[in-house]
């Protein structure tokens, strides 16, 4: 399950509408488009025995993996900040830490936004005066997409490549953030369990 939080409400959100291209127009071809090589005699590649043997028998050597869930790659607990820190405070955690987003909470605890090394470095370059002081509310993302712990990996990555982001928290049933899944725990996967069965 996935969600969009904005100012601590949660609205669940079909997966279909997360997986919308942004700004993308579909491409037809012209009637003068013509395939590459067209009226030339094909030749077949030629393969080696050795080489068909190894694909045919692919699937028989490395039995697949089920498919992972956000709870088991998750990072957690998180390190979480504060809408009401200053740049100076989150440029501080992103040093001690090395992370690269933090989710952001109010003094409820509600997931308020969200904030990136990135959006720190285009805030301070983008300003001619010494915004250390600066609440990092002003430069937080304030629409989260976050994701329940039983969601699967391959839906996350779909959903992080689509939307360009770099991370989503995910939330219990409370809507507390219990852990964060980034490309790097996604890849980390891969490296560590590969093959896995994503496609389930």
């Amino acid at each position: 399950m996935f969600y969009i939080i904005e100012q601590g409400a949660r609205v669940e959100t079909p997966i279909n509408r997360l997986l919308q291209a942004k700004g993308l127009n579909a491409v037809s071809a012209s009637s003068r488009v013509r395939a590459v090589g067209a009226g030339v005699e094909k030749k077949e590649p030629v393969k080696s025995t050795a080489t068909i043997l190894r694909y045919q028998n692919a699937d028989s050597e490395q039995p697949r993996s089920p498919a992972i869930y956000a709870h088991q790659i998750m990072t957690a607990p998180v390190v979480l900040a504060g809408v009401y820190q200053t740049v100076q405070e989150i440029w501080a955690l992103f040093a001690k830490y090395r992370f690269h987003h933090f989710p952001l909470l109010d003094e409820s605890n509600q997931l308020q936004g969200i904030v990136t090394d990135g959006d720190l470095l285009r805030y301070s370059a983008n300003n001619d005066r010494d915004v250390n002081a600066d609440c990092v509310e002003l430069l937080m993302t304030p629409k989260v997409i976050t994701a329940g712990e039983q969601a699967e990996i391959r839906t996350i990555a779909e959903v992080m490549c689509v939307q360009a982001i770099g991370a989503i928290p995910i939330v219990n049933e409370q809507v507390e953030v219990v852990g964060m899944v980034t490309r790097s725990d996604i890849l980390r996967t891969l490296v560590h369990q590969a093959p896995l069965d994503l496609w389930t």
